[in-house]
Order: structure tokens, then sequence, then C-alpha cells
């Protein structure tokens, strides 16, 4: 019979729970929606995932992972994810879900609302001070004049990106004619007339007409 002691079975190791909810236990960590810090005993829901080293949680201020991803912070509620923390905050402290949800559709309006401001290259708009350039004569643009919003590839490896490149209408022919152009003269006016909501019809044609589209 052999005198060699038996080995003891790994521990499992521990499974964490996909949502914590506490009081942040120091002031190290960033909130990975708004990237602010997020303060020590301030409210934060952390997201279980998966990374490189192993588990981790991605910690957001409560509110803020309210506005970005409300079905998960549900789901952290229904699990009472509070009780995962290693000192749980005081239930009085936590907001209400009808509080929570009212910051996720407001944050939703404000989405809807920055999408819709944002601008469709390419697109016409009136110069708003006098310190632009036109990209194509290096002319300056006067204030109130109008000028036209291209798209500029510039490669980066296997990525793209299209950067604006304003010109005056008259310069407008030479634009389309550089070797990065990635805004196509057929179907041009059309988009002009679709893409420019915040310049007066009137300008915009006659800007459509000096560009000779």
């Amino acid at each position: 019979m052999s005198d060699e002691p038996e080995e003891e079975p790994e521990a499992e190791p521990e499974e964490l729970p996909p949502y914590v909810i506490e009081n942040a236990r120091s002031g190290r960590a960033k909130c990975k929606t708004c990237q602010r810090k997020i303060d020590a005993d301030a409210l934060r829901i952390g997201v279980l995932v998966e990374g490189r080293f192993g588990q981790g949680y991605m910690w957001h201020h409560l509110n803020c992972g309210a506005k970005r991803m409300m079905d998960q912070v549900e789901e952290a509620y229904a699990q009472e994810a509070w009780l995962n923390a290693k000192v749980p905050p005081d239930p009085e402290d936590l907001p209400t879900l009808e509080k929570l949800r009212t910051l996720a559709e407001k944050a939703e309006v404000e989405r809807e609302k920055k999408e819709k401001a944002k601008k469709t290259i390419p697109y016409a708009e009136i110069a708003p001070s006098n310190r632009s350039k036109c990209k194509q004569s290096g002319e300056p643009i006067e204030k109130g004049a109008v000028r036209i919003i291209l798209g500029m590839e510039a490669h980066f490896g296997n990525q793209t990106r299209v950067s604006p490149y304003a010109v005056l209408p008259r310069y407008l022919e030479q634009a389309l004619m550089e070797p990065d152009m990635g805004t196509e003269e057929e179907g041009l006016a059309e988009a002009l007339r679709e893409n420019s909501r915040d310049i007066d019809p009137e300008l915009l044609e006659q800007a459509i007409a000096e560009a000779g589209l």
C-alpha cells in the first residue's frame, strides 16, 4: 500500500454572475458608456464579458447603462444583481426601473435627433463664416456663400474613410476629377437636392446650375 498522499481535486473556478450592481469600491474604473471616471460609492452596473485574460466586468454608471442597454439593466434588476455585490447597496439608493426606463426613452429620442441632424454627403450649405477655403482652388469662401460638400476618400490598409471636401460650385467639375474623389457626377444634382436641407431651394438651384450639373 502506497504511503503517498492522495492528490486533492482541483477546486472548480468560481462562476461569476452575469451582472453586478454595486457602489463602486474605488474611483479607478471608467464608465464604458460616457468614458468618465466612476467615483467611489457611485452606483454602477457590471456586465460580464469574456476577454483575452478570462472573464471580467465592463462597468457603467447605472444611469448610463440604462441609456445605452436598458434590456440588460432590466435583466439585472430581474436577477436582483445588487445581491451579487461584495457589499450590496442599500435598496433605498437604487433608482426604480420606471425612472431608468424614462432615462432610456429620453436617450433614444436624443439619438434619433442626432441621426436626423447628420448630413449625408454630398450636400450644399451656406458657409457660416469667412474661415473656410475652397479645397479645389484654395480661394476663401465668403460667409453666406454656397459651398458644395463632396466626399474625398482616404485609404488606410483595408479601410476607406470619406472626408468632407468643400468646394465653390464653379470648381465642382475639377473636383470631381480628383483621383480619390468618392462622389460621382451621375445623380449628383438629385443627391444635392435630397441631402441639402438647410439651404434656400432657389440658392441651391443657382449653385447646381453654376456647377454645370
